[in-house]
């Protein structure tokens, strides 16, 4: 056992506050990997609000990234000293791994959600495994599926690959496969909506539209490579089509929001694809209809239908040689408490905490 320590939630509804824990060993093929920067999502304060009480404490972070520290025994393509970043975990076997989508490995829910086992804080069991990682603490364990080397780039940069940025550019590069001349619309500017405008600007996309009810965050898209930005409400629909000349080829909406998604297959042109990636409203009222005579599609798409091995690496290149501009969504923080409210406030785009030692 390794002690270090984390930010766990300790009671419902709580924010994450310190705890002193130690962690196992890694055994199989997991690999205990020393965090320098983790990524606040929008997903850790939902879940922080909404996790079961039989499950607390827990340890959130899902957007690790640091120094490979030890491997277990059958850990495979790494080395300790390795940089690397942290993503969700999954089999490497089922039918969903091996067609190269892992985000919807079968056993996903047990590896990324049902926790893992033999972290403690004294004599109490802590929950960890959020993500196959929990990274909000100075050491995580993951394992060589989720565990991916970034080369030189800056930690802060590589931490927030793991999660929003590989959903947000792979929603548009590979979820919804767009083409040089096409236009996307994507509801929502945070940072996944963000980095589908930057996977837009990189798929080669002639129009691209950021919908979003903050002007500052508009400006930065526009800034990000979108050639149109619309203030969010009941007329977004009718700009979008305006500025796409008939309705966009494809919408990602990142906001989960029954009236937001609504606006989104309004905005479509005749078979075009509206990606879903928000984790909000479980349900919503779209306009079956319209969706059945002009041959729209409707896809939920998870962590940017991506193979993490293969495409942080690439997201890390891009980002290395300025073609994904990653920097200008993260403010770096050393204290938690400032990243946990700038990340619930939406002061910052992506706040990235920088675990101290």
């Amino acid at each position: 056992m390794t002690g270090t320590v984390a930010r766990v939630v300790a009671a419902p509804g709580e924010a994450p506050s310190a705890l002193e824990i130690q962690v196992p060993e890694p055994t199989g093929n997991q690999v205990l990997v020393r965090i320098h920067a983790v990524g606040v999502c929008h997903t850790d304060l939902t879940l922080a609000a909404q996790w079961p009480e039989q499950g607390l404490p827990v340890i959130l972070g899902h957007e690790g990234a640091g120094v490979v520290e030890a491997l277990g025994p059958d850990a495979q393509g790494l080395a300790v000293g390795d940089r690397v970043s942290l993503t969700f975990d999954s089999c490497g076997t089922c039918e969903f791994c091996a067609a190269g989508t892992p985000g919807y490995c079968e056993q996903s829910i047990t590896r990324n959600y049902l926790g893992l086992p033999g972290i403690r804080s004294g004599e109490t069991a802590v929950t960890g495994g959020f993500f196959g990682q929990s990274s909000f603490a100075g050491l995580a364990l993951a394992t060589d599926r989720n565990t991916v080397p970034i080369g030189d780039l800056p930690f802060e940069l590589a931490a927030p690959l793991g999660c929003s940025v590989q959903t947000g550019v792979g929603t548009v590069t590979r979820a919804l496969q767009v083409r040089p001349g096409q236009s996307v619309v994507i509801f929502g500017t945070g940072a996944v909506g963000l980095a589908a405008v930057m996977g837009a600007k990189l798929a080669g996309a002639t129009t691209i539209v950021a919908v979003d009810p903050r002007e500052d965050r508009r400006a930065l898209a526009l800034e990000l490579g979108a050639t149109h930005a619309v203030e969010a409400g009941p007329q977004a629909a009718q700009a979008v089509i305006e500025a796409t000349g008939g309705g966009a080829h494809a919408a990602v909406d990142t906001t989960a929001r029954a009236d937001v998604l609504g606006q989104a297959v309004l905005a479509l042109r005749p078979r075009g694809t509206l990606a879903v990636v928000g984790l909000g409203a479980p349900s919503a009222d779209l306009p079956v209809m319209l969706i059945m005579a002009r041959g729209l599609r409707v896809i939920g798409v998870i962590e940017g239908d991506s193979e993490p091995a293969a495409f942080l690496p690439e997201l890390a290149a891009a980002a290395a040689a300025g073609r994904l501009p990653v920097e200008r969504l993260v403010t770096v923080f050393t204290d938690f408490d400032e990243a946990w409210a700038a990340a619930r406030e939406g002061t910052a785009v992506k706040p990235v905490w920088l675990p101290a030692g």
